[in-house]
């Protein structure tokens, strides 16, 4: 149809691009008001008034926020999209001149009239127009796909103007200054001078291209672009920031690294630089040089080692272990020792590595075996790191992964060291005898390399991949079994047993850290609370069984919450008492969990108390033995390990040996069985101590001779009847003393262990040393047996004995 010169007709505002008359474009439709005049559009005949907005953030442009120069478009093709959206294509008729925009209404109207297409005559103007056409079709792949040289030859040149400027990459302001030109000659300078400015930023390009091509060997954008920006600051001559690369590039130089370190570094550092920032692989080298720039290379703690300060620090942590104390000062002295050693020629400003042993602190769980270390560490003024080998399994966890895997990351050696921040921390290994190994590998093989100052000077974590400096790192580890450390890593320690605290130490342990800290704790400390003496013996001996103080220290935290809510919530309970007597204890507490096996008067025949070393320090071992009808059979209960019920059978034999010595017929088993049995049957009892316990409960059971009742033993037994040595004499030692025992039989080979025992055990014992079993007889029975024959085997050996007759009875029947 004709289109009158003045139109009236819906109008669209664009954004971000400017419509040629003669050009196809598709465009999106989503604005509410758009997609009203769209619609009407279609009913209307099909026609619109393209008007391009001079800022696109305008969501709903007024008439002031047009171009007045706008383009009368004939609707092609519309496409319904999800969410109210269309997609328009349009094709533009002619240029219009805005003179009014509507958009009071559910639609937008606009009127416009028509700029006439003036004639196309511009003498000597087409040749040079035609050179830039083609040149620009020769530089730009996708303009050269819609158009040919051939085209633009055929169409009038008002026509080829425009059909070229819609192609041409520029913004919406140059665009806007071609549409709005009427005229062609004025027309055709504006597009000549837009595709002159499109060659030279072709040029431009170009050459950023080449020089970016021969920096790198990959085309990925976000690299090139900040290839480019580079180049640019370089052309323009502009002063370069630092970028990141060159930040680490100078802390790699100011870290202090080993020389195998610094270079890894930089060449991390180069191959991050060839990567794309937001490439996995950048990340990876990326959180690498993190690591390695956190690690304190050269930063050292400044040590204290002064011998009166250290131990004016462990007597204030700790009462008594006096000879644990006495050797970790002596470990501090030859460390003292060897820094006040002048380096050697071309080593001034090196602290000579740590070459003395480790200490390695074994004992049961509560006697201080961390403590002493955190003490140790603020005695020298280190940093105090804690690496906990319970359960670890995994080689990797000490040595770390490779960094071929996804995921890895440094070992927990190396990790302790950045959370140090120093090279000289004091470094606990704690639990050391828990670890354990599988098909992830032998972590205290890994260990090995840690610990050895031959080779810490330059201990490899697989994910460091470079050598890193242990040598100044002061270790101490702790144990709760000796002999489940692995044996490799014993040879490289030396091992300090604590073996637990009597009675009298965990009350002066009590009175000087454990109740301090808790009143502390509990916000108790200006109330007035005190614990009497004989209150906590009472928790001691009732509420715990423990070499240590672990439990020892929550009972009286128990006893602490109790006086709490009572100065809270007096109508509850009692009324708050600072004051805690021994006959408190029970009410605040419940009834006493532990009921100790006291010595009694008599025993009936058949029950020996034996004494056995356990993880959580010593106990008593009560052993029963009856004597059934039957025929020769041996029965044990009690859940006894494999050794123990050998040496049940080796007792036996040793007794059948000895039947008429003992006042019994050779033939004494052919009519009865013999029952063994050790109480608290759930609990797992092994090993070969127990053999003269379970020797005399047999003689006690045949000959009806009771054995003492007062009296406790531990002896490996052999079928010649000889006692030998045993482990955890002091362990053994302190649970007699605990439960009331006034006498013990041990082997004499362990006389050597007994200045370990503390001075009060002895004291209040009679320790008697045996070497054989006829000497256990004498001395553990009521009386001796009457023999059937003539005696026979090895006579009794003169009895070393280490005896406190206050202790022990007036007389002992024979």
């Amino acid at each position: 149809m004709a289109v009158p010169k003045t139109l009236t007709l819906p109008a669209i505002p664009i954004r971000d691009m400017v419509l040629f008359p003669g050009a196809r474009v598709p465009f999106v439709v989503g604005r509410s008001a758009s997609v009203k005049t769209l619609e009407l559009a279609i009913k209307a005949g099909d026609h619109l008034l393209m008007l391009t907005q001079k800022d696109a953030k305008v969501e709903a442009p007024g008439q002031d926020d047009l171009y007045a120069i706008g383009t009368l478009a004939l609707v092609e093709s519309v496409i319904a999209l999800p969410k109210d959206y269309y997609k328009v294509g349009v094709k533009g008729i002619a240029r219009v001149n805005l003179r009014r925009y509507d958009d009071t209404g559910d639609v937008i109207q606009a009127e416009a009239y028509l700029l006439p297409e003036p004639a196309a005559v511009v003498a000597g103007t087409l040749q040079p127009f035609h050179q830039a056409v083609e040149a620009f079709l020769g530089r730009n792949s996708d303009a050269s796909r819609l158009l040919s040289l051939d085209q633009i030859r055929e169409l009038p040149l008002g026509k080829a103007i425009d059909t070229v400027a819609g192609l041409v990459p520029a913004e919406v302001k140059q665009k806007q200054d071609i549409l709005e030109q009427v005229d062609i000659e004025p027309r055709l300078d504006a597009l000549m001078r837009l595709l002159e400015l499109d060659a030279a930023r072709s040029e431009v390009d170009r050459t950023l291209d080449e020089k970016t091509r021969q920096r790198l060997d990959q085309d990925h954008k976000q690299y090139v672009l900040n290839e480019k920006m580079r180049v640019i600051q370089q052309e323009l001559g502009k002063k370069e920031e630092k970028d990141e690369s060159t930040r680490l590039k100078d802390q790699i130089e100011a870290a202090g690294m080993s020389a195998e370190a610094k270079a890894k570094a930089l060449e991390e550092l180069e191959r991050l630089e060839a990567m794309p920032p937001q490439s996995a692989e950048a990340t990876v080298s990326r959180t690498y040089l993190d690591w390695l720039l956190a690690l304190p290379w050269k930063a050292m703690a400044e040590e204290r080692l002064e011998l009166t300060e250290a131990e004016r620090v462990l007597d204030e942590d700790h009462s008594g272990l006096e000879k644990i104390k006495a050797r970790i000062l002596e470990h501090l002295a030859v460390m003292a020792r060897l820094r006040n050693i002048p380096p050697l020629p071309g080593e001034e400003g090196q602290r000579a590595p740590l070459r003395g042993p480790i200490l390695c602190l074994v004992g049961p769980p509560g006697v201080g075996k961390t403590s002493l270390a955190r003490s140790i560490a603020r005695a020298l003024n280190r940093p105090f790191v804690r690496l906990s080998l319970g359960g670890v399994r995994d080689e990797a966890e000490i040595r770390g992964h490779r960094r071929t895997y996804i995921g890895s990351m440094p070992g927990r050696i190396i990790s302790l060291m950045k959370k140090a921040k120093v090279r000289n921390p004091l470094m606990l290994l704690d639990e050391i005898d828990k670890m354990a190994s599988d098909f992830r590998g032998d972590p205290s093989s890994a260990l090995l390399e840690v610990l050895d100052p031959e080779q810490n000077g330059s201990f490899q974590d697989h994910y460091l991949d470079v050598g890193f400096d242990l040598s100044q790192v002061l270790f101490l580890a702790t144990a709760n079994v000796r002999h489940q450390i692995p044996e490799p890593l014993e040879d490289r320690l030396e091992v300090l047993e604590l073996s637990g605290y009597t009675t009298k130490e965990k009350l002066a342990i009590a009175e000087k850290h454990l109740i301090p800290r808790a009143l502390e704790g509990h916000g108790m400390k200006n109330m007035g609370v005190r614990f009497e003496k004989a209150a906590l013996e009472k928790l001691v001996q009732a509420y715990t069984r423990e070499a240590g103080v672990r439990q020892f220290e929550r009972e009286i935290a128990n006893i602490l919450r109790k006086l709490a809510r009572h100065t809270l919530q007096p109508e509850k309970g009692d009324a708050f008492d600072p004051i805690i007597t021994v006959d408190r204890v029970p009410k605040l507490l419940g009834p006493e969990k532990i009921l100790e096996t006291r010595a009694e008067d008599t025993a009936p025949p058949g029950l020996v108390n034996g004494l056995a070393w356990t993880p959580t320090g010593g106990d008593l071992l009560t052993i029963e033995a009856a004597v059934l009808p039957g025929k020769g059979v041996l029965k044990l209960t009690g859940k006894l390990g494999e050794v123990m019920q050998e040496s049940a059978n080796l007792a036996l034999s040793y007794v059948r040996a000895r039947a008429e010595r003992l006042g019994l017929k050779r033939d004494f088993l052919d009519s009865v069985d013999l029952h063994v049995h050790v109480p608290e049957g759930a609990i797992p009892k092994d090993g070969p101590s127990a053999g003269i316990t379970l020797a005399t409960a047999l003689i006690s059971v045949l000959t009806g001779i009771p054995a003492r009742a007062d009296l406790a033993m531990t002896g490996e037994l052999t079928l010649r009847g000889r006692v030998l040595p045993i482990g955890g004499l002091k362990e053994k030692l302190l649970a007699a003393h605990r439960q009331g025992r006034k006498a013990v039989l041990i082997p004499s080979e362990n006389a050597r262990h007994l200045e370990e025992v503390p001075a009060e055990v002895r004291e209040q014992l009679s320790i008697h040393l045996v070497g054989h079993m006829d000497e256990v007889i004498q001395l553990a029975l009521t009386r001796m047996p009457e023999p059937l024959g003539p005696e026979a085997g090895v006579p009794p050996s003169e009895t070393a004995v280490h005896t406190n007759p206050a202790r022990e009875k007036s007389a002992n029947p024979q």
